[in-house]
């Protein structure tokens, strides 16, 4: 095994630099990339996939407040209309009552806003590859030292092996 002169731990991503490998593994993968095949390295925000969720989720959001909205409406509408007949005042409520369910029950599996992402990208001439990871973990904070690590090492390379 060579030595390894940086690492970089955040949530379900670990990357490892050697002298001449760069490690990477994820939840899904395991690679390995050669450092002549590297030519630069990055951190990227996600921001154009975390506004498409933020969009998705807020909408999400709004149509579980109409259903919200519209059950308790149509219970209020029972509850007056049950002075006139108490079989349609009933029906009302009932349906009005599963209204004011089904937003609360999607209420629950949707409660969590989305959070913006970043990726540390590979550069290389074939194209890049993206590792996502969240930057706002406890342990990503020294992802800025790695990628240093990371390019004064490929500047090294790639200056001893032209």
């Amino acid at each position: 095994m060579e030595n390894i002169l940086s690492q970089f731990n955040a949530d379900n991503l670990d990357i490892k630099l050697t002298s001449e490998k760069l490690f990477i593994n994820t939840a899904a993968s395991s690679e390995a990339f050669a450092l002549r095949s590297v030519n630069g390295i990055g951190v990227v925000d996600l921001i154009d996939e975390y506004n498409k969720a933020l969009t998705a989720w807020k909408t999400v959001r709004l149509n579980q407040k109409i259903f919200l909205v519209t059950g308790i409406t149509i219970g209020i509408i029972g509850l007056w209309t049950m002075q006139y007949s108490v079989g349609t005042g009933f029906g009302n409520i009932f349906f009005g009552g599963i209204f004011a369910i089904i937003a609360l029950i999607a209420k629950n599996k949707t409660n969590n806003e989305p959070k913006l992402m970043s990726a540390v990208r590979i550069m290389m001439s074939g194209g890049n590859r993206d590792f996502q990871f969240d930057k706002t973990g406890i342990k990503s904070g020294n992802v800025a030292e790695f990628v240093a690590k990371v390019e004064s090492t490929l500047t090294a390379y790639h200056k001893n092996n032209d």
